[in-house]
């Protein structure tokens, strides 16, 4: 075997891998950017449904404040967003279920790379397996009343 002929097999091995290998890390940092929004989402969701089960009596006066609270982290509003959009995407919904208070809150998370990494993902599997640009993540509490 003559080594000269083998001068560009390396890169042509290298021009073959590379997608497959951006396409992996590119999905790994998503799923991970996806799983540090949806614990952060579910993280506000406890201290909103913790800060509205401490008196079922002041509820309505409670309900705003919380909204806030899951919005931006704090009681007064004063802070940027928790999340992305979070001032516009994070969905709360609040309710009183009698001797509970259940706090459900949904989020739309876009994608790094919009469709870009659904239709890579569709292509390299044929179309079975395919997604869009967003996610819709929920999270929910329910807490008891204290009084």
């Amino acid at each position: 075997m003559n080594i000269n002929r083998q001068k560009g097999a390396s890169v042509l091995e290298f021009t073959i891998v590379i997608p497959v290998l951006l396409m992996f890390i590119v999905l790994v940092s998503e799923v991970g950017i996806l799983f540090f929004t949806l614990n952060t989402l579910t993280k506000t969701t406890q201290d909103a449904a913790r800060y509205m089960s401490e008196s079922k009596t002041e509820f309505t006066a409670r309900k705003e404040i919380s909204k806030s609270l899951l919005k931006y982290g704090n009681v007064t509003s004063t802070a940027p967003p928790l999340l992305p959009d979070g001032d516009t995407k994070v969905i709360p919904a609040i309710t009183d279920e009698g001797t509970h208070v259940m706090v459900v809150v949904t989020y739309q998370h876009d994608l790094i790379m919009g469709t870009a990494l659904g239709a890579l993902t569709g292509l390299s599997t044929g179309g079975t397996v395919g997604f869009g640009s967003t996610f819709n993540l929920t999270a929910t509490s329910i807490m008891r009343f204290a009084q």
